[in-house]
């Protein structure tokens, strides 16, 4: 059943993407207390302070994430409107293919999660940008 199949593939990929966002979140607080433990000077968050940053870092980089892809998918959308590729389908294969893969990269760079920014970019392109492609492509 392909339904199924999309159901089980969509929630391992939400999975996924969540779970790196929470190593994220509690790779960034271990690194926090290693730095204050190295100061030397005995000071410590307290817990209520640290489980405020860890869920700030995790909005943060979730949110982060899906507004970056949506904003990439939507500008590719746009993009396609403006540009005509329908008589050069290989540059058009080209451009969305790099222009879906940005995403992960300014993601990873901004130390974002890169597969969240690319899912989301890829569920808002196929809504708004497919349309716009050659059948070719």
């Amino acid at each position: 059943d392909p339904h199924l199949f999309y159901l089980v593939f969509g929630e391992s990929m939400i999975n996924d993407a969540v779970g790196l966002v929470l190593f994220e979140a509690f790779a960034h607080l271990v690194e926090e207390e290693q730095q204050m433990a190295n100061n030397g000077d005995g000071s410590s968050l307290n817990v209520g302070e640290e489980v405020a940053q860890f869920f700030v870092d995790f909005v943060l980089g979730f949110v982060g994430s899906l507004s970056l892809g949506t904003v990439f998918a939507i500008f590719f959308a746009l993009f396609l409107k403006v540009v005509d590729f329908r008589h050069t389908p290989l540059l058009e294969l080209c451009c969305t293919v790099t222009l879906l893969y940005l995403p992960f990269c300014l993601a990873e760079l901004c130390h974002l999660s890169g597969i969240v920014a690319t899912l989301f970019t890829g569920i808002f392109a196929r809504r708004y940008a497919e349309p716009n492609l050659s059948a070719a492509t």
